[in-house]
């Protein structure tokens, strides 16, 4: 009889049934085992709690206790982002016009607005389903804002060209701040909505919000920026996308290192 078998023998033994004589001989030849079968036989007893610690405890659970109000219907959130969304893009439009859309052809016109409509729809959903803990997601909250840059990077490069273009960053800085100053407010409105769910993780629905604002400031940028040179399209029109998605990332994670620093103190 070894070590190796008795560990069987004991994981395999009831409380109530002997031990056959091979594995009681075994035991008491070795200390190892025997403080093993010692050890699982032996009771613990757990003193009861005082009457005055239950009321403590009790006090303490009930002590921030609130009623829970209950989230609205996924498609009111879904219905306001797209408001949100279309509310933001006509006022852009209304403000800075359509030279963009009219210079535009409609294989252009087609392949960009579908892209920008699906991906709003896809971040939207995104958003409303980590507003809800234990969510199902077609497609991961991380991967998601990646693979919708992408895929209008890719869109893009396939459907402008490039074209002479004499005052680049100068027209380029014009065209960011133009999206940025459609895309940054909306982050106001998104929070409004957001923060009715319980967010388990701001880094990711930060990195969706941010992407779905920057939506707002291409899409404003495609409609009226009549340059058609691929890398002022790329560089400064995608650039608001990537920038507010990164922005929304770096401020989901800063909420995060904040909230894990307030639980580590409550915890001394």
């Amino acid at each position: 009889m070894t070590c190796r078998d008795m560990d069987g023998i004991i994981s395999s033994h009831s409380g109530d049934s002997l031990l056959s004589p091979a594995a009681a001989e075994h035991i008491v030849g070795c200390e190892r085992c025997r403080s093993l079968v010692h050890l699982l036989h032996e009771t613990l007893e757990i003193p009861a709690l005082s009457e005055s610690q239950l009321k403590r405890i009790q006090a303490g659970m009930l002590e921030d206790l609130k009623p829970v109000r209950p989230l609205p219907p996924s498609r009111i959130f879904l219905f306001a982002f797209a408001l949100i969304f279309l509310a933001v893009v006509a006022v852009g439009t209304l403000m800075l016009g359509m030279n963009g859309w009219s210079v535009l052809s409609m294989e252009q016109k087609i392949a960009i607005f579908a892209t920008l409509a699906a991906s709003a729809v896809l971040l939207a959903l995104s958003m409303v389903r980590q507003m809800v803990p234990g969510s199902k997601h077609a497609v991961s909250p991380a991967t998601l804002p990646i693979a919708i840059l992408v895929v209008l990077m890719l869109v893009i490069a396939a459907m402008f060209r490039s074209e002479e273009e004499s005052a680049f960053v100068a027209n380029g800085l014009m065209c960011i701040r133009n999206g940025l100053e459609y895309s940054i407010p909306t982050v106001l409105l998104f929070w409004m909505l957001l923060r009715r769910g319980a967010i388990l993780f701001p880094k990711l629905i930060g990195a969706a919000a941010g992407g779905f604002s920057g939506l707002i400031g291409l899409s404003v940028l495609e409609i009226n920026c009549s340059n058609l040179n691929v890398y002022h399209i790329l560089v400064w029109h995608w650039g608001v996308i990537l920038v507010t998605s990164l922005a929304g990332a770096a401020l989901g994670a800063t909420v995060e290192y904040i909230d894990r620093y307030r639980d580590k103190k409550n915890s001394f």
